[in-house]
């Protein structure tokens, strides 16, 4: 109950509402029910990435190790350019040692992570062939190249080991000749022979690796798409098991409802097919008094089921969206004192205390309140123990609206039953 308060007299708005609760399908989950595929294929390939760095971590640490050992065993090169190759070899441990750490903590690196490492890479192979004596040294440190190109490779397919290769040739042909370290003048077409070995070893790899990772992704797509499929069986069945229990309970729904009308409609018909046969079997020894009683209990009865088939009347048009309220003007403190004084019930076992504040007006649908009142008083006498007491309360709450409750000393609605209210 709603409304406003003008001056001497508060006015509220009874307002009543009722809308079937009806489960809404579940939202579909997991692959068949709208998940998203690029995530997934996102991650996939972020774990590739995962897997190429750190097979490039291990290459790095196997080539950092030979060319340690080629820079010390064998080695023609001045004590100055060892000194400056070790000294390269040194830091770019520490870098992949701090990148071996990242890796194993779980870390997923993205393609920048892949650039950035190339670009290391580059950057101490090109120096190592500058302090080594370029390609005319005497310890060949060209397998640094080979690294890059493989890793290029593995991180990026095709497409990568190429363009690494042909960089790789551009400092190497440019680099590995200004060098002031040299010590011997490599054999004619040398270079160019390096230069076409390093085209090789990215063409080769990168067809290899290109291979392998198409493999991968046709089965990664292939394992999405019959996940898919199978999701979205497993979503189709959810839904079926849902339309049949669903039809279960509007089967359990509608007996329950049919023993209902039952039961609600034997009363009134047994107390005028009993007042009636009175009628018709002792009417000469009735005297006018009694006759008139039991016409008067027909006539009631009649009426009681008469608002019987209008409520089930009404049910149906709740259900089709086709119910309406006839508001009106409502002095609630007389109100419910009378709903409460028509009341059928022994006092002396169920006390019915009313507490209603006074001058309390509501515009509402008299019929609707009073049946609903009645439904509540019904209950809690039917479920109270004997001698309990009952209280009926009216009161304005703080939002401007206006509330009835009943109070009684029975068992209580069931958690479990609480949702099932306003079923039929």
């Amino acid at each position: 109950m709603s409304g406003q308060a003008p001056e001497a007299n508060r006015r509220y708005t009874a307002v009543a509402d009722a809308e079937p609760n009806l489960p809404s399908s579940p939202a579909g989950e997991g692959w068949g029910g709208g998940s998203d595929y690029s995530a997934v294929v996102r991650d996939s390939q972020l774990a590739v990435l995962a897997s190429a760095e750190r097979i490039t971590v291990v290459g790095r640490w196997v080539v950092l190790a030979a060319a340690v050992i080629l820079n010390h065993f064998g080695n023609e090169n001045s004590p100055a350019s060892i000194f400056i190759v070790d000294t390269i070899l040194f830091g770019w441990g520490l870098v992949n040692l701090v990148v071996s750490v990242v890796l194993v903590r779980g870390f997923k690196p993205g393609r920048w992570f892949g650039f950035l490492t190339t670009g290391i890479d580059l950057m101490v192979a090109t120096s190592i062939l500058y302090f080594s004596g370029g390609y005319g040294a005497p310890t060949d440190f060209s397998l640094l190249f080979y690294l890059l190109i493989i890793a290029s490779a593995v991180r990026l397919g095709l497409p990568g080991s190429m363009a690494t290769a042909i960089v790789v040739s551009a400092l190497y042909v440019v680099i590995g000749g200004t060098t002031g370290f040299a010590r011997i003048s490599p054999p004619p077409g040398f270079v160019v022979g390096r230069v076409f070995l390093f085209i090789f070893v990215a063409l080769v790899a990168g067809l290899l690796v290109g291979d392998v990772r198409g493999r991968l992704d046709r089965a990664l797509r292939t394992a999405i798409e019959r996940a898919g499929q199978l999701d979205e069986t497993r979503r189709r069945e959810a839904l079926e098991k849902e339309r049949v229990e669903r039809l279960e309970e509007i089967d359990k729904v509608r007996a329950d409802f049919i023993s209902m009308v039952a039961h609600e409609l034997q009363t009134p018909l047994a107390s005028i097919k009993t007042q009636a046969d009175t009628l018709l079997t002792q009417q000469h020894r009735l005297d006018q008094e009694t006759r008139g009683a039991l016409v008067d209990g027909i006539h009631r009865s009649a009426a009681s089921l008469t608002d019987l088939v209008q409520d089930f009347a009404a049910v149906n048009r709740i259900e089709n969206h086709q119910f309406s309220y006839h508001f009106e003007r409502l002095d609630l403190t007389e109100f419910v004192r009378d709903v409460v004084d028509h009341f059928q019930v022994d006092p002396r076992r169920y006390p019915v205390r009313v507490r209603v504040e006074p001058d309390l007006v509501v515009r509402g649908d008299r019929r609707r309140l009073q049946q609903a009142l009645l439904n509540l008083l019904n209950n809690a006498v039917k479920y109270s123990p004997r001698g309990g007491n009952i209280a009926v309360m009216a009161f304005p709450d703080k939002e401007g609206s206006a509330k009835v409750s009943v109070h009684d000393e029975g068992i209580g609605i069931r958690a479990e039953d609480i949702p099932k209210l306003f079923n039929k």
